[in-house]
């Protein structure tokens, strides 16, 4: 009896799997619908075709790519093995590598985004021209597929820490370790300094603006109401700017949580990834690598969770996009029913033709 209720209850290893591939799928049609939303957002309604959200678009666009890396990690993971041949391998573990970098001097150019719009607002939109950004966007993506892959790539190791071989780390002891030390520094130690540096004065000058409003807010609210008229007009120009303010500090905020939260997600792929090339060290478990793996493929959902909660705009236009298309299944649903009603009406006049 207690041998047959052991036999009845699933394995541990079938539970794990279970539950990986649960969050693995979360995580996956998360990732393809909020970047989705994102795309059709921005190219569909205009309010929303700003310069700061082309960078957006393209950012989505590479954490859609990305989503193909996923499903074949998500595969390789639950099987325990990769079983879609060397080439692939080589192929999924390089474009792993890229998109990660891309996404990187994607939230660096953000950085920088904000912190010319808040330190220079009033000349903001004459540094930062359509043509300038489309440039910087160029030149991020011809960066990042090209300088990680030319010849001198380690691309035994990416293949390993992306779990499609199962060459160990003593065999990557040939690969040019320089040449990883310069990757890191150029896609990933400079690109965070900017980020930081950037996001730090950014909270330093939203917090000096906010400071300056209160006091502004403040002296509106005690100013009598017999002041005279070119007091009450010096008075309300700060109220008219007042807003604008107001919406550059919340951007910061918004920004600098997609940042944070960005930051809190790849760090450790890329700090035990880094660690265990260069110490060609044994103690961190290639499980290991793969969590801090599925943590970094996680940030691709989370951006468009914090746009659709902070930035009202995309929120807006969230909306619109469900309600469309909710909608449209109404109509189709109706449609459907007065067309099988039609086909029942003229089969009961052909029946009734028929008996005449």
């Amino acid at each position: 009896m207690a041998d047959g209720e052991q036999t009845s209850e699933p394995p541990v290893e079938t539970i794990e799997v279970a539950v990986q591939m649960t969050v693995f799928v979360l995580i996956i049609l998360a990732t393809i619908v909020g970047n989705s939303l994102i795309c059709i957002s921005v190219t569909k309604f205009r309010y929303l075709r700003t310069n700061t959200n082309f960078i957006l678009l393209s950012l989505a666009l590479t954490d859609l790519t990305m989503v193909v890396v996923m499903i074949l990690s998500a595969v390789t993971t639950v099987t325990g093995e990769w079983i879609f041949g060397a080439w692939c391998c080589q192929a999924v573990a390089a474009a792993g590598l890229t998109l990660s970098f891309i996404s990187i001097l994607h939230m660096s150019c953000l950085s920088i985004d904000r912190y010319i719009a808040i330190q220079k607002p009033f000349s903001y939109e004459s540094i930062v021209t359509r043509r300038r950004v489309v440039t910087v966007l160029v030149l991020i993506w011809a960066s990042g597929v090209v300088v990680p892959n030319i010849p001198l790539a380690d691309f035994e190791f990416r293949a390993v820490t992306y779990g499609c071989s199962s060459v160990e780390l003593e065999n990557t002891r040939r690969s040019f370790s320089p040449y990883i030390i310069f990757l890191v520094g150029l896609f990933v130690v400079i690109p965070f300094a900017i980020i930081c540096f950037s996001n730090a004065v950014v909270f330093k000058t939203a917090f000096n603006h906010a400071r300056q409003l209160s006091r502004v807010e403040k002296r509106l609210e005690q100013s009598s109401g017999d002041i005279c008229e070119r007091e009450a007009q010096q008075l309300a120009k700060p109220r008219v700017e007042n807003h604008s303010l107001k919406r550059e500090i919340k951007s910061a905020h918004t920004f600098a949580l997609v940042v944070g939260l960005f930051l809190l997600c790849y760090i450790p792929f890329y700090s035990v990834g880094t660690y265990r090339k260069l110490a060609r060290s044994a103690n961190v478990h290639s499980s290991d690598v793969r969590i801090t793996m599925w943590v970094a493929f996680a940030n691709s959902f989370i951006n468009p969770i914090v746009y659709g909660l902070r930035y009202s705009p995309f929120r807006k236009a969230f909306k619109l996009l469900c309600l469309a298309r909710c909608s449209e299944r109404r109509h189709s649903h109706n449609c459907k029913r007065i067309s099988s009603w039609r086909r029942e009406r003229d089969g009961t006049r052909l029946s009734s033709t028929s008996a005449l």
